[in-house]
């Protein structure tokens, strides 16, 4: 069987592409890239199933859900977000688990979740599941540099709290900075995307230690056993992803950090702890049976493999009734935007004519009042 590698070809956050490279090396070999954002328009050369371990964001244009019928999929490590509006994505949260898309779920299930939760919005929309963790813990070691246990690094964090560290490590160790924002890419070739994560991912393997905010920077370093701290902020970051991760890192609030309430020992880097071992375990062999199962399915056909019952048609009319509700409430949410845009405006049309109206009454006011203003002015701030 022909397989693909999950990709969100226009990325600007590398734990994407380290996510799928963690998924392309259970494959004997990567025929495809399936594009996230598109995936129910994904088509192979010919007519023929392709095996996809399905561990991913999921996703901005929810309307594109569910995948093309060629993808064999494994639904492990699955992550919903439904929060993508303030974020320019459609409003859409869980309509996509209705009707085709339900189905295709439930179908495919149980899904396996790379956090809780996933695993509450699924449950609450009646679609089979458990926790399975994240395809990066399965990451292999990557090889040792000259420069091992020399550096450390500081990957997107907070600024007083890389400043803080800072402090504390004074010139014991270089400190590499990193972030995981990069360029889009999105003609990259899966070649092109899977240096990139190799490099980065043998920078993290041979520091003393990583001290991040980011999920995909903490879980490989737990799978490739470099000491990680992380620092997250309740505004910047999404404590819910981070659940149950939470209870197998090194892991404290920014507030806390800055106020002394940790434990990591900067001076040789805080072993990890062990717990994430067993689900590790149960990652590597689920993506091993998957593979398996491909291998030994690779004579049949696309529709045999189809476990749906719903007909394009009736897809294609669900997928646009889908985004034309989509649309409404976009459209609803911009005039609202517009409506209090007008009237801000008008405010401030309103304020700087009253501005105007004051200067010229102050004119007038004699200096002993205007010195009783500014007194009775100080005493109520």
């Amino acid at each position: 069987m022909k397989y693909g590698v999950l990709v969100n070809r226009g990325t600007q956050n590398l734990g994407d592409d380290i996510q799928s490279y963690a998924e392309s090396l259970f494959y004997p070999h990567v025929d495809y890239m399936v594009d996230r954002e598109t995936i129910d328009k994904f088509k192979p050369d010919k007519e023929e199933p392709v095996g996809v371990i399905m561990g991913a964001w999921y996703m901005w244009n929810k309307w594109n859900w569910p995948p093309s019928k060629y993808i064999v999929p494994h639904m492990i490590a699955y992550h919903h977000y439904d929060r993508s509006h303030p974020l320019k994505a459609c409003p859409i949260t869980t309509e996509h688990y209705t009707g085709p898309g339900g189905e295709w779920m439930k179908a495919y299930g149980p899904v396996g979740c790379r956090d809780l939760d996933t695993m509450d919005v699924l449950d609450k929309m009646g679609i089979d599941n458990y926790f399975s963790g994240c395809v990066t813990l399965t990451l292999p070691k990557q090889k040792k540099t000259a420069d091992r246990g020399k550096y450390i690094c500081l990957v997107d964090l907070n600024p007083k709290v890389e400043a803080k560290i800072r402090q504390i490590v004074g010139d014991k160790y270089e400190i590499r900075k990193l972030t995981h924002s990069v360029p889009r890419k999105s003609n990259a070739s899966w070649e092109e995307k899977a240096k990139d994560v190799i490099d980065v991912l043998t920078i993290y393997q041979n520091a003393a230690y990583v001290v991040t905010r980011r999920l995909h920077v903490a879980l490989p370093c737990l799978a490739m056993e470099t000491p990680v701290l992380v620092v997250i902020g309740e505004k910047m970051n999404d404590p819910k992803r981070f659940k149950p991760y939470d209870k197998w890192l090194n892991y404290v609030l920014v507030d806390d950090f800055l106020k002394g309430k940790y434990e990591f020992d900067f001076d040789k880097g805080t072993p990890n702890r062990k717990e994430y071992l067993e689900t590790r375990k149960k990652l590597i062999k689920s993506c091993k049976d998957f593979v398996a199962y491909c291998e030994k399915n690779s004579d049949k056909t696309v529709d045999e493999l189809n476990k749906t019952k719903y007909t394009r048609q009736e897809l294609l009319e669900w997928q646009n009734n889908l985004m034309c509700d989509a649309l409404k409430k976009m459209s609803t949410e911009n005039r609202k935007l517009y409506d209090k845009m007008v009237k801000q405006k008008s405010k401030n049309v309103q304020i700087k004519e009253e501005s105007k109206l004051v200067k010229k009454i102050k004119k007038y006011v004699p200096e002993p009042i205007k010195n009783t203003i500014k007194k009775v002015r100080k005493k109520l701030k």
